[in-house]
């Protein structure tokens, strides 16, 4: 058996995009840490949970997630399923050694540690071969490809453990995954094999400061077929997937990152530094940022109408979604993952030209550009950002399309005024318009959209 390496996968659009996302997602809980050893701690325990939950789950335990933390919190396997009962113990006590590996920076990937994790794993379940790689064939029902022959077990895992502690030429996600698949497709153990991949794709992503990908039961048959495509060369349902749920991990840092400064507010409160006047403070200037975002989508939208009014063949319009409430928004500005964005859909259509082109417009975090803001542009402020969607209706930002020649990159408030970055083609350089005018910025971006987008 061979095994294919990971730097030759072909990334398609939609992993790439994934992939993105996941980079700025680490970057904003990177930007709070070193985290408090407390939140440390709570979302190891939340994650525990999940992570023993869903990865039995997967396999066919019929322990609701109440009864996995119970018997995680308590060491208790009494009752009339004890073998599930110790597959959710060991699967705990396994990833809490693991854990305490990472803490102490200890190497991973070598094959007594594998066996040791499998050991505990399968310790009390099956010690005839906890701890061992199988010594005899096995056969994979209804599977397309099956698993090498025993004899090969042992040095195509000695490869995958010596790729995952050196990686070379891929980011630490595609190699996670890339780890996680090559386990599976090995089956290198009589049992475990699939919570072993899992934990060990997890163990590199930890190791890189990231998070787990917890894979859900309701997953399962999207799990398996992408198992199945990575089996035939083709890793990106399972890269798209592993990134859904390492994104939803995310949330729970964000979750807990956030409570923590809330109980940070109250302390300051109790202390008497004035919250009640930060918090009118915040109050108006959400309402001003609120009002010039408006305003902004106003001319946009009236723009929109008197081209489409004045020239017969073109026709532009704006679909408008609810504003950023006060929570969100300051969410946002907190770098906090953050559903419902979306501000407005810029769409523009020439009569008989086919598809036309679909600009999204949407809140993000702006990130200060210390060598070209002025000081007071530093704090974190909310920014309207533009993505361009193609012919299968997938978005990528301005800023990430090559050359492109719509010149906007993002528009936010300072001091109850817009500032509009854009991009200078020819001096290959982003220049701030400060005190622009709304009317001004949707001209602007209507006229170029229709000059360089429209066939």
């Amino acid at each position: 058996m061979e095994l294919w390496l990971p730097d030759q996968i072909a990334l398609d659009g939609a992993s790439a995009g994934l992939l993105a996302d996941i980079a700025d997602a680490a970057r904003t809980v990177n930007e709070y840490r070193p985290l408090e050893a407390s939140v440390v701690r709570r979302i190891r325990d939340d994650l525990l949970g999940d992570r023993v939950y869903n990865s039995n789950a997967i396999e066919g335990s019929s322990l609701s997630f109440r009864e996995t933390v119970m018997i995680l919190e308590t060491g208790e396997i009494s009752g009339g399923r004890p073998r599930e009962a110790r597959e959710a113990r060991n699967l705990g006590d396994a990833v809490r050694k693991v854990n305490a590996w990472l803490d102490e920076e200890k190497p991973c990937h070598q094959p007594e540690r594998l066996l040791e994790i499998h050991g505990i794993l399968l310790g009390e379940i099956a010690d005839d071969y906890a701890g061992r790689y199988r010594t005899e064939s096995v056969m994979i029902r209804a599977a397309k490809h099956q698993p090498p022959d025993a004899s090969l077990v042992g040095p195509l895992m000695e490869r995958v453990l010596e790729r995952a502690a050196n990686p070379v030429g891929v980011t630490p996600v595609i190699q996670a995954i890339w780890t996680h698949w090559a386990i599976a497709r090995i089956h290198p153990f009589m049992d475990g094999n699939g919570r072993m991949a899992r934990l060990w794709q997890d163990l590199v992503l930890l190791q890189a400061r990231l998070s787990c990908a917890i894979i859900r039961p309701e997953d399962r048959r999207e799990y398996l077929d992408a198992l199945t495509n990575a089996d035939d060369g083709d890793l990106n349902p399972l890269i798209q997937l592993v990134a859904r749920r390492l994104l939803a991990s995310f949330d729970k840092y964000f979750l807990h990152i956030r409570e923590d400064k809330e109980s940070q507010a109250w302390v300051t409160e109790i202390a008497g530094e004035g919250d009640a006047r930060a918090e009118e403070r915040s109050t108006l200037e959400y309402e001003r940022w609120a009002r010039v975002m408006e305003q902004l989508r106003f001319e946009f939208t009236e723009c929109a109408a008197a081209v489409t009014r004045q020239a017969s063949r073109i026709h532009i319009q704006v679909r408008p979604y609810d504003l950023l409430d006060r929570d969100r928004w300051e969410n946002v500005r907190l770098g906090i993952r953050t559903d419902k964005t979306w501000f407005f859909v810029l769409d523009l259509h020439r009569t008989g030209a086919g598809w036309g082109r679909r600009f999204f417009f949407f809140f993000g975090k702006h990130y200060g550009d210390t060598d070209k803001e002025n000081e007071r542009d530093k704090k974190p402020t909310v920014t309207l950002l533009v993505s361009e969607a193609d012919a299968t209706g997938e978005g990528r930002r301005l800023d990430q399309i090559e050359a492109c020649p719509l010149s906007l990159r993002e528009v936010f408030v300072v001091d109850g005024h817009l500032v509009r970055k854009r991009h200078d083609l020819a001096a290959d350089d982003d220049v701030y318009d400060r005190d622009v005018s709304a009317l001004q910025i949707a001209r602007d971006f209507i006229g170029e959209a229709v000059k360089y987008r429209l066939p």
